[in-house]
Parts: C-alpha cells; sequence; structure tokens
C-alpha cells in the first residue's frame, strides 16, 4: 500500500480597468509609426507604457495609453479593449467601459489624441486554511508534504486592441512589469518505508503572514511487506524508516532540518512555526 499526500494551492482573479479623456496633439507624445506630414493615413496609433516597470505586490502601476488620430478628419466610434494576464485590483479610474473589458470614444478629432490612464494594485497573496489529517495503514509509505509563503517574480502584461466602427483595420499593442520576488517560509517533511505506520497532523498555513505552523505526532514499525501485482508476481518492500522534516525561513534568514534514518521503529512528535519573528522547530519521542 502507498500512502501520499500532495498539496496544490492556486487563485486566479482578473479584474479590467480603463480610463479615458481627450488631449490635444501638443499635450501628448507624437507616436514614432506613421509620422505626422499632414497625410490621411487612415491607421489608428496606438501607444502604452506603464510606471514603475518593477513593482513589488500591495503596490500600484499606472498604464497610461495613448490613442492617436494622425488624419485630417476625425475618427467616429473608436473602440479600445484592454486584457490583463494576470490578476490586479482596481484603485483609480476616470471612465467606465461601454461594455465589458471594451471602451468607446464616440470621437477623437483630426490630429488629436485621447489619453487612458489606468491605476491598479498587485494583490497581496491571499491564501490561508488550517486542516487536520490522519493517515494508518500497514505496507509500503511514501510521504512527502510542502508548504510555502514563499513569492516567486512574475511579469503582468497588458494587452491592448484598438479599432475605429467600419474598418477591418484592428492596431495592437502591449506592455509588462515585473512583480519582483519575495522572501517567504518552507516546510518540507518526507517519510517512507515498510510496516506498519499511524501519524496525526494539524497544520495552519497564511501567505499574506507568510507564516506555517504544524503539530506531527508519528509511530511506524518497519516489517517487511509484500504486494501482490497479480498473474503471480509480487513486490516485496522491506525499506526501514525514514523522516525528514526541513524548514527554511527566509524572512529570519535561518534553515535547519532534522532526520531519523534506517530505524526500526518511529514514535514521535514535532512542532514547527515559521514567520517573521523566526523559527521554532523542537521534537521528541513519545
Amino acid at each position: 500500500m502507498r500512502l501520499s499526500y500532495i498539496l496544490v494551492l492556486s487563485a486566479t482573479l482578473l479584474i479590467f480597468l480603463l480610463a479615458g479623456i481627450q488631449s490635444a496633439l501638443g499635450d501628448v507624445p507624437v507616436p514614432a509609426r506613421g509620422g505626422w506630414d499632414g497625410g490621411d493615413k487612415t491607421a489608428l496609433e496606438l501607444n502604452c507604457n506603464a510606471a514603475p516597470g518593477e513593482v513589488r505586490r500591495g503596490e500600484t502601476v499606472t498604464w497610461n495609453v495613448t490613442l492617436c488620430n494622425p488624419n485630417l478628419r476625425p475618427m467616429i466610434n473608436v473602440f479600445l479593449e484592454i486584457d490583463f494576464d494576470a490578476d490586479v485590483e482596481p484603485v483609480a479610474y476616470s471612465m467606465k467601459p461601454s461594455e465589458a473589458r471594451i471602451w468607446k470614444f464616440e470621437e477623437i478629432g483630426a490630429r488629436n489624441c485621447a489619453n487612458l490612464t489606468l491605476v491598479v494594485r498587485v494583490p497581496r497573496p491571499a491564501r490561508s486554511f488550517q486542516m487536520s489529517r490522519s493517515i494508518s495503514g500497514e505496507g509500503f509509505v511514501s510521504l512527502s508534504e510542502e508548504y510555502s509563503t514563499k513569492e516567486e517574480p512574475y511579469d503582468i502584461r497588458c494587452d491592448l486592441s484598438a479599432w475605429v466602427e467600419g474598418k477591418n483595420e484592428l492596431v495592437r499593442n502591449s506592455t509588462a512589469v515585473t512583480v519582483l520576488g519575495e522572501a517567504g517560509t518552507e516546510l518540507s517533511v518526507r517519510e517512507r518505508g515498510s510496516g506498519n505506520y499511524s501519524s496525526q497532523e494539524k497544520v495552519s498555513f497564511d501567505a499574506g503572514e507568510r507564516s506555517i505552523e504544524v503539530a506531527r505526532n508519528v509511530s511506524a514499525a518497519h516489517s517487511s511487506f509484500n504486494l501482490s501485482l497479480g498473474e503471480n508476481r509480487s513486490a516485496n518492500y522491506t525499506s526501514p524508516w525514514f523522516e525528514m522534516i526541513d524548514v527554511r525561513n527566509g524572512l529570519a534568514g535561518n534553515f535547519t532540518n532534522q532526520s531519523q534514518r534506517n530505524a526500526t521503529v518511529l514514535d514521535l512528535w514535532s512542532y514547527i512555526r515559521l514567520d517573521e519573528n523566526g523559527t521554532v522547530l523542537i521534537s521528541g519521542e513519545r
């Protein structure tokens, strides 16, 4: 018999924002594409930039979008669609969309631009849970548990599409910012062996506070275990017991571990807590 435990956490949230105001050509940077020689170019100009280029979770980013009409005639019914490929939270905007993710500008005057500004916040992790579990049985055990509040870096990309009603030409642009990685706390537990096995565990996990707390009790006695595979085949397991607890606290800048190897008997308790105040790892025989 094989016992295993896997934890997967995920969260997905998508919010779309835009803001829009009209401005004269002299008030905005002139897009490089196409120039401004007074000819009727028909093509809509679309620029986008974001500041700052690097941001931490909980901080804000400002996206500036510019739609320009290089023609001698106004553009009527101009549409802009924007899409973020990662979670963002609304902070400020000056114009509501005409429909989901789409903004409509009734007119962009000749040689004029529409400026759109949107301010969003990079969300902080909000994953948290508490759980209890119990495992018991006889057979071959291979258990692996991993908990982590460490945050990896990633990019947030803003994809934009713009078009004029009645024209087939679609103009696209995009820009991205980098969300910096952040130190956190990490706990890994691995157990392996054959024979009789019993364990109880309580876990408290809070990604926002970057804390992990675990209390464990384990009892195991080594013996060989024969697993029938059918058709006169079998697998014989005779593994002694192995347990490894590895903790890493990137907030406090320390790490430690403890292990039991080649044991015929495990009869242990352990308590682990990791947060910004430090690391606690205590254990003993029951």
